[in-house]
């Protein structure tokens, strides 16, 4: 049976505005990377937080949002992408209440690449959004009925 965690993050709104938009919303976190193949949703399995989850993490020093979702997708999926669109921002808000948004990109891609297990990522999958497969980030489940 699938189940959800929140990991002290809660899920407010799915924000649709430009991209060029998107530094209207501080604070302006980390990306999303979705990536729809043959009708399914790209999912890594996170062995810090034990779930499945979508392609995101933090912006390093200089990185626009595009290129952090990028290179996430890459470092937790080995997925290379060149034309990752914009579909707005997630709005959450921490245990402790700061709120945070987060852009969310988008791709289609017709075949997957190889993957290679890593520090965070043990292994990904093509997910259907019905199919059992455990532990889910409650979050992104919220994010792909945004999609």
């Amino acid at each position: 049976m699938n189940s959800t965690k929140n990991n002290g993050i809660e899920f407010l709104e799915f924000i649709n505005v430009t991209e060029e938009e998107i530094f209207n919303y501080p604070p302006l976190a980390g990306s999303f990377a979705v990536i729809k193949c043959e009708g399914k949703y790209l999912m890594c399995y996170n062995v810090w937080r034990e779930q499945w989850e979508l392609p995101a993490g933090s912006r390093e020093d200089g990185e626009t949002p595009k290129e952090c979702a990028r290179r996430e997708l890459y470092e937790e999926t080995g997925q290379i992408v060149t034309d990752l669109k914009f579909k707005g921002l997630l709005k959450s808000k921490k245990l402790n209440g700061e709120i945070k948004f987060n852009p969310v990109y988008f791709t289609n891609m017709e075949k997957l690449q190889p993957f290679k297990e890593n520090e965070e990522t043990s292994k990904i999958m093509l997910w259907d959004l019905r199919e059992e497969i455990g532990s889910i980030d409650s979050v992104d489940i919220r994010i792909l009925d945004f999609i």
